[in-house]
């Protein structure tokens, strides 16, 4: 079974128009709920990035530590295991992780945005124009987050 794509308006639906105070009243909320939907898929994908960037931190933030030009810290790892040489095989490893660990980072809250349909929370302005607009025009926008496709469900991307 498809999901099918986001319906377009019949010429028969006849759909009423909201006032302009109460047009302008609900284009804030909805900015407003539009704006902490985003700030929240903002927020884990930086925090998906983190995750996956951790390992390239410690790398550069050890190899900085400890190289003699930079901070050169009296620590016992520094002093006894790495030395300048050691340091900037670390700077270099470090440096090198960066942009393959941000790729993966980005493709984990991809995957994670498409399984938890996150797009799904975004409402569309249309809802503050017109009043009484049938749910099948904004796909179930209401119950955004909990929906989750049956085993047959195909989704349009």
């Amino acid at each position: 079974r498809r999901v099918p794509p986001p319906p377009y308006l019949e010429p028969e639906a006849a759909l009423e128009l909201r006032g302009a105070l109460d047009c302008l009243a609900c284009a804030v909320l909805l900015s407003a709920h539009n704006l902490l939907a985003a700030a929240l898929c903002a927020l884990l994908c930086a925090l998906l990035c983190a995750a996956a960037l951790l390992p390239a931190g410690v790398a550069l933030g050890l190899g900085f530590l400890c190289h003699s030009k930079f901070l050169h810290a009296q620590v016992a790892p520094c002093k006894a295991h790495l030395h300048d040489a050691g340091s900037t095989a670390l700077l270099v490893l470090g440096f090198t992780l960066l942009l393959p660990l941000l790729v993966l980072g980005l493709a984990a809250f991809c995957r994670l945005a498409r399984r938890l349909q996150l797009g799904y929370c975004l409402l569309p302005y249309s809802l503050a124009v017109y009043r009484n607009l049938p749910a099948s025009h904004y796909h179930q926008a209401g119950w955004c987050c909990s929906r989750m496709p049956t085993q047959g469900d195909k989704i349009w991307v």
